[in-house]
């Protein structure tokens, strides 16, 4: 059944507004959200490191941002910041950060499709974490993937992105993602939420 546009953005914002039960005061979830703010926009400037741990980072804070931020008001920022963060200082592509001028929406839609499939399939859908992360890193692999081989087809970026935008963006993404795991595990325990049951973790 075509649900139409208006129903398909509900759904989004409906899913934007999941996060896990952990309950805290205003003021640290304002901090938390600031913490995460840094982080993705810092990292790239900061750590000069190859893209396996930049990009383990900036995708670790992506998903924090899809367990424990909620509102499309706050999540926008987490999903830009991180590759305005690159752009600026040009660490990762070098001389070749001009053409990541051309990505530069898709990795936005990318870092949203992790941060939304991981809130469907984990916090909505109930699924293990393992297979929430597996699902989300997949997703926005083949997406950012895709998008680079269209725009090398082109002629718009160099073959590089091709390698930089395929199976990296999964190898980070799913390895920040078992970073997270057990530091969630544990958040979980220590706050008690009733969202999840611990078959969950």
């Amino acid at each position: 059944m075509d649900i139409g546009f208006k129903g398909m953005l509900d759904k989004i914002i409906d899913i934007s507004n999941l996060k896990l039960g952990i309950y805290q005061s205003k003021t640290k979830d304002v901090a938390e959200f600031s913490f995460y703010s840094a982080i993705a926009f810092f990292t790239p400037i900061l750590f000069v490191h190859q893209q396996i741990f930049t990009g383990a980072l900036v995708n670790s804070i992506l998903i924090c941002s899809a367990l424990y931020v909620k509102g499309t008001k706050k999540l926008i920022p987490l999903m830009v910041l991180p590759s305005i963060g690159v752009l600026s200082q040009g660490i990762i592509f070098g001389q070749n950060s001009v053409y990541l001028l051309y990505m530069l929406p898709f990795i936005w839609l990318g870092n949203a499709i992790l941060i939304f499939s991981i809130k469907a399939a984990y916090l909505k859908n109930k699924k293990h974490f393992i297979s929430a992360m597996t699902y989300g890193s997949a997703f926005k692999s083949i997406f950012l993937f895709s998008c680079a081989f269209v725009l090398y087809s082109l002629g718009f970026v160099p073959q590089m992105f091709l390698t930089a935008f395929g199976l990296m963006q999964f190898a980070t993404a799913f390895s920040a993602g078992m970073i997270i795991w057990p530091i969630n595990a544990l958040r979980l325990k220590l706050t008690n939420p009733t969202e999840l049951s611990e078959k969950n973790y």
